[in-house]
């Protein structure tokens, strides 16, 4: 992901004439002159920068720091929660015995406290409650913040200065921090480099990934959210987790001048996989063992390493074949050995894309790939420009690999040409291009943000197959939105779902299959509604009734909380049918 970032950041500035910065967050980072050494390396254009949150602000004069406004009532007396500064270093910590961490201070370049991040307010010697304090030189001061969320949003602001600004996220810690990031001078993007289900292979109203479903859950909070595949995007779409914020913008890969008529050992093969679980490199070791039976001159050389490397080693092992399958371990520049490999192996469970796919064709590397959620259908066109094999099925990947040996060489040329011309399609040109089309959809339009989106059960409605919902939204005002749903969370894990409700005046009606809520394990489940008109988001809870509950299920039941908002409790086993 990082690599992406990089070619995408220099891509823009080279095809644009652009400056664009690179923000970063993390504290290690501040003591590290990477800027410098990504300059040096040539893996980043000139007019990209590195900037991280700390070195700013450890960097920073008083008159800029001020420019970060706090969001609690300020507490002067916060300075007497230093600690002693026992070392030179920039930082001093205070732990539990436990080594459970409760405090953290920095200090300025020029040696004065900078930031007191206590994480025990609310008792201390016990992790609970947060307060995070910027001092001024004098120290004064500047403004706190309740959470790292807030004081990061607080740092954004001084970075973009309210200037006209687009933001894209492309981890999901980002994401997560900046999904509730809305200002009226920042298009905010959010990229999808991994499928957003926890198993790809689920129904597209499976649990969520529970890495991303921070964000996941606030899709419509962006202005745009990008998939790297179309597949992708029309799932996301049909799951309903966004109403048109979705759009598809491929990572782009470099043009590594592939040679269609260079002679190539036939019978040789490249993998450049991490030696992990996702990637299922033991597949492709079964796959060369079997091939190998027919063919004992066919080797696959794999760079990469990982946690699975020592059962890889022995699979290896066990299946006699040391001479035929190479692991190379981590490997730098290991894609400009697919210019001298015949073809390619992908027998991951899952992808967002499958980069490596693109290396292989745009070096007339033969790509041969599982089938799988996402990536390869949308790029190989099977016996055009690579193959597409049956996930999990090592004999039918074998097989391909046979063929791809036994082709003419007239054959492998065409297929090479047409490798190359396919990967063309994602170099750097027109990735460019096509972010350019996606980013000019959006518009610097004001956000509306509802002041009291409140709604109120007026009846509530469950049967066997479906949960029907009355609703009255008072609290939108004149602001009549684009689109309202009713969504969905489970307590217990990542299940998140909602459905397009119909608003008239301020009245909003719902119906929810019971089908979407029994896929998810036995618990309860929280309920909302979501509004969205233009660039805007808003969420609310739904007040709630038992006298307007109807409960006529064995299977889901509707009930009031204690905070007044209306849940359902999803149940374990079939009994008499409940009556509210």
């Amino acid at each position: 992901m990082t690599t992406v970032v990089l070619d995408r950041s220099s891509a823009f500035a080279r095809q644009d004439n652009r400056r664009v910065e690179i923000l970063t967050l993390s504290p290690e980072m501040k003591t590290q002159d990477r800027d410098k050494e990504l300059h040096t390396e040539k893996r980043i254009d000139r007019r990209v920068k590195i900037r991280n949150l700390w070195k700013d602000l450890t960097a920073c004069p008083d008159r800029k720091l001020r420019r970060m406004v706090g969001t609690l009532d300020v507490e002067e007396c916060a300075i007497d929660d230093a600690m002693p500064r026992v070392e030179d270093g920039w930082s001093e910590y205070r732990r539990t015995d436990a080594g459970v961490l409760l405090q953290v201070d920095r200090y300025h370049d020029r040696g004065h406290l900078l930031v007191i991040d206590r994480l025990d307010m609310g008792k201390r010697g016990k992790r609970s409650g947060r307060r995070i304090t910027l001092f001024d030189r004098a120290q004064n001061v500047i403004g706190q913040w309740p959470t790292a969320r807030a004081f990061y949003h607080a740092w954004l602001d001084v970075v973009f200065d309210e200037k006209p600004t687009y933001l894209i996220s492309d981890s999901s810690f980002t994401g997560a921090l900046i999904h509730d990031y809305r200002r009226d001078n920042v298009i905010l993007c959010q990229v999808m480099h991994n499928p957003f289900l926890q198993n790809p292979r689920d129904h597209i109203h499976g649990e969520l990934s529970r890495g991303k479903s921070e964000f996941l859950k606030h899709l419509d909070s962006f202005d745009l959210v990008t998939t790297l595949t179309d597949q992708q995007q029309v799932d996301m779409t049909n799951a309903g987790l966004s109403a048109g914020r979705l759009r598809t913008v491929s990572n782009l890969t470099d043009d590594l001048h592939g040679d269609p008529t260079a002679p190539r050992d036939r019978r040789c093969g490249a993998m450049i996989a991490r030696l992990a679980e996702q990637k299922r490199v033991e597949d492709a070791v079964r796959a060369i063992g079997t091939a190998v039976s027919s063919d004992p001159g066919i080797r696959l050389d794999v760079y990469g390493d990982g946690t699975d490397r020592p059962m890889l080693e022995r699979l290896v092992d066990d299946l006699g074949v040391e001479r035929s399958v190479i692991l190379h371990g981590h490997t730098p520049g290991a894609k400009q050995n697919f210019h001298t490999a015949s073809f390619s192996l992908l027998t991951s469970r899952f992808e967002g894309q499958g980069l490596v796919i693109l290396e292989s064709m745009s070096a007339g590397c033969i790509p041969i790939a599982y089938d799988i959620a996402y990536g390869p259908g949308d790029i190989i066109e099977d016996g055009v420009n690579g193959f597409l094999v049956p996930p999990g099925d090592t004999e039918a990947c074998a097989a391909t690999i046979l063929r791809t040996v036994a082709m003419s060489d007239g054959e492998v040329e065409k297929m090479r040409r047409a490798a190359i011309a396919r990967a063309a399609d994602f170099f750097e040109r027109p990735i460019v291009q096509r972010w350019g089309e996606v980013l000019a959809e959006k518009t610097f339009d004001p956000i509306i943000k509802l002041d009291n989106p409140h709604a109120t059960i007026s009846s509530a409605s469950v049967r066997d197959d479906s949960i029907v919902l009355d609703i009255q939204v008072p609290g939108i005002g004149d602001d009549i939105p684009e689109s309202v749903f009713v969504s969905w969370s489970s307590r217990a894990g990542a299940f998140f779902g909602r459905v397009h409700a119909t608003l008239e005046g301020h009245k909003v009606h719902a119906t929810i299959p019971t089908s979407r809520l029994t896929t998810i394990p036995p618990g309860l489940v929280d309920i909302s509604i979501d509004f969205v008109h233009g660039r805007s988001f808003n969420r609310a809870r739904l007040a709630s009734d038992n006298s307007a509950i109807t409960n006529e299920s064995e299977s889901v039941s509707l009930y009031t909380t204690a905070h007044g908002n209306l849940s359902a409790r999803i149940h374990a086993a079939s009994g008499s049918p409940r009556r509210a």
